[in-house]
């Protein structure tokens, strides 16, 4: 992750530990992952415990990068008062 922005020169990480509360967002993704591939698998036939796992696992995994980014992303626009200036975009 950078330091700052490119274009604003935003220090991204506001204090030390700042995005320790990102865990947490990263945390409800993972969970609202795994709820919604349940409800799916579940109206999709009721497979074996197996698959639930292994789909579960396999989704989470395929998804780091994602909820990493996003988490990140997330909690330091709602919780770090940052916002978005088009004046200051190029």
């Amino acid at each position: 992750m950078n330091e700052r922005c490119s274009h604003c020169a935003l220090r991204f990480e506001p204090e030390p530990g700042f995005y320790q509360g990102a865990m947490y967002v990263s945390y409800g993704f993972t969970v609202m992952f795994i709820g919604v591939v349940g409800v799916l698998l579940y109206l999709l036939g009721d497979p074996s415990e197996w698959v639930y796992i292994g789909t579960a696992i396999g989704g989470m995994l395929l998804l780091v990068p994602l909820n990493y980014r996003y988490s990140r992303i997330l909690y330091l626009y709602f919780i770090g008062g940052i916002k978005y200036d088009p004046t200051l975009s190029r």
